[in-house]
Formats: C-alpha cells, structure tokens, sequence
C-alpha cells in the first residue's frame, strides 16, 4: 500500500484547508496509507477534525500573537514537522504539502528520497519573515506542484516541477446543501467573510454598513470572540451589522444572504481563491469581488457579478442597491452563479487528485468545449465581451 505523509500547518476553517480535506477524503477512499501532520492545538474544530482512515501526527503551533513569539512557534513548529516527515518517511513513499508553509517537510522529503508534492493555493505567504526560504525550498525540491487556479499559477515559476491546475470544489454535501436550500431565506442580508487583517476589508463593510442603514450587514471574522472583541474595542459598529466569530456552519448565512461581498485590498491581501464566493454562488448569490486575485476569476462584471475595488464603497454601496431593488437583474445573475459554481464539480475534483497520487490512474480529464472554459473562468467571457464591443 502506496504511504503518504500529509503535511498542513494550521488546521482552520480557511479554503485551502477545505481543499486539503477534499483531496485527502478523496485519496483515503482509494484505500491509501495517509499519515497527517497539523496542528492539534486550535481553538475551534478546524476543517482536518476527525477524518477517517488517517493517522494523525499533531504538532504545536500559534497562530496569533505578538511578532516574537509567532516567530519562535513557526520555527518550532518547521522543526517538529522537519522530524515527524523524517521518522515517518522512507525512499519512494509520497509527501504531500499543502501551501508553502510547511517547507521542514520538503528538506526531510529530500534526506529520505521520497516523492515531494505541493498544492498551492495562495500568493500571500505568510510570516513575511521565512516567505523567501519557504518560497525557495520548494522551488528547489518539489518534483511536483499543483495551483488551485490560473490566478496562482501566473503568480510563481517552478522550472523543474512538473505542474498542474487542480480546480478547488466544495464538497459534495455543501453543494446538495445548497441545491436543496437555495430559494429558501429572507435573502435580505448582506455577507462577507474575511480575516482579522487591516486588509480584509472590514473596514470598508463597516463604511458600507453607515451608507445603507436600512439593510442588514452580517460580518464573520475568521477568528475567535476574544480576538475580535479585542480588535474592536473602542470601534463603533452600526446597528445593522453584526459581527460573529468562525462559523461551523455556514449554510444559514448564505441561506438568508441576497449578496455576498470581498472586499480585501487586492493590491496587499490578495485570497487567491476565496472559497466563501464560490459557496455563495452554489446558493445563487450574486458577489461583488475586488479586480485582482484569484475571486475575480470567478465573476464576470454584471452577469454573475460585479468586479469593484473596495476603497470604492460608494460604487459597491449603488450596484448592492441595484441587486436588491431589480428583481429580474438578480434573477439573472442569481442563475448565472449557479451556472459558474455547477462546473466546478466535486467527482472531477477527486478524479484529478487521484491521477497526481495514484499510480496506473487512467483518468484523463474530458476536453471542455469553449464554453465550458467559458463557464469555469467568467473572467474570459468578460474579455470577450470587451473586445466584441470594441
């Protein structure tokens, strides 16, 4: 039985942890030796809790802090990684990792011969102080890379990897989820999911929040009650927003959502691939993404969505008015998220992970006609519309 040893750093309720779980539930149901190396020492129950068929091997590491002691407990945490994948490894067994983070498990992969494979989700490596040796060790050791867009991978150069695009789906009980609960709700709320970061955009929802008193801000904060209580403190928040803490189930924020928003400052704070789009988008939600990055791919300006810079409130505050006040736009646009998430599909998903790991996979990938690449990245029909009308 073919090993591999599955290396993630923070086991959160992020996309790219998402991701990983997909693609490990994928590989485990193959009846393959997967060993897990993450951290055991979260909060909240993150996306890597409790999967069958696979050993854990925990480590400890601190997300949040001061610079300091993030510092010491990234360090440490590389070393732990760096022992666990040389204890656990042999010569032509399997080291999958997931972001650039873990880059402890690449040099043991090396010492122990074994076949080194990263999937990088994000262009945002963090902490800035190891992004070049974390960025370098894997473009020295991977024999293997795989991007979770086309976004992503224009953003590196991996000369001797073989690579691959692997396009990010929600599991497949999210989306019977929201097939089923798609036109239930009030559909009367406005949602955006982000991060702590001064880039995120919260600050941008809060100014939001002010213009349009009479409409319904929801606000989840990847983070715990005591961080965002800490964060706001001495902030004043308008009465229609409500701020919640990480979420395990997001299925009732979608379900009472008419638009879902990103409003992160791409130009510093650029979410690759922001998972909580596409879900919104399952649920025929229409978004508002900022221009650059990898949510944009996602949305082609009015007609699944809108692309719009988030120092821009007063554009974002007229197009959410637009959605909420006309009917058939939102129903057009409603159905055309549904069309953009249907393609991203959970079984080509799997099959595509399975070619990577699996050897004597014969699973070769459908050729799309146009309109299905179409489909899968609005950002070419946007292009196309651009050029037809000039």
């Amino acid at each position: 039985m073919k090993k591999i040893i599955a290396v993630h750093l923070s086991n959160d309720r992020s996309g790219n942890t998402l991701i990983f779980r997909e693609s490990l539930e994928a590989l485990a149901g193959k009846g393959m030796d997967i060993h897990l190396i993450t951290n055991g020492n979260a909060h909240t129950p993150g996306y890597l809790t409790d999967l069958s068929n696979i050993q854990y091997h925990y480590i400890n590491y601190i997300e949040r802090g001061n610079k300091t002691r993030l510092f010491f407990s990234f360090l440490l945490a590389q070393m732990s990684i760096f022992f666990k994948v040389l204890w656990l490894s042999k010569k032509d067994d399997k080291v999958y990792v997931n972001t650039l983070q873990p880059f402890g498990a690449a040099w043991a992969s090396r010492l122990k011969g074994a076949h080194l494979t990263y999937h990088i989700h994000e262009t945002a490596i963090q902490p800035a102080a190891f992004r070049k040796v974390m960025l370098k060790s894997a473009q020295v050791l991977a024999q293997q890379v795989v991007y979770a867009s086309r976004f992503v991978q224009s953003q590196f150069e991996f000369k001797k990897a073989e690579k691959r695009i692997i396009h990010s789906c929600l599991p497949s009980s999210f989306v019977q989820e929201a097939i089923l609960h798609a036109n239930q709700g009030s559909r009367k709320t406005i949602l955006m999911v982000a991060n702590l970061e001064a880039q995120s955009g919260v600050a941008e929802l809060i100014e939001l929040a002010n213009a349009m008193p009479q409409t319904k801000f929801e606000l989840i904060i990847k983070a715990t009650y005591k961080e965002i209580a800490e964060h706001f403190k001495g902030m004043k928040v308008p009465a229609n927003l409500m701020i919640y803490d990480t979420q395990l189930n997001m299925h009732p924020f979608y379900q009472r959502a008419a638009v879902v928003l990103n409003l992160s400052h791409a130009a510093h704070y650029q979410e690759t691939f922001d998972i909580s789009i596409l879900q919104a988008m399952s649920y025929g939600r229409p978004v508002i993404v900022p221009l650059a990055g990898g949510a944009n791919e996602l949305v082609a300006h009015g007609w699944n969505g809108y692309r719009i810079s988030g120092h821009y409130v007063e554009q974002v505050r007229k197009h959410v008015e637009q959605l909420l006040n006309n009917k058939p736009l939102y129903a057009d646009m409603s159905c055309a998220a549904q069309l953009v998430a249907s393609q991203f599909k959970p079984t080509h998903f799997k099959q595509q992970v399975e070619d990577v790991f699996m050897e004597g996979t014969c699973y070769t990938p459908i050729k799309k006609q146009e309109v299905a690449e179409v489909l899968l990245y609005p950002a070419a029909l946007q292009e196309y519309l651009n050029t037809a009308l000039n």
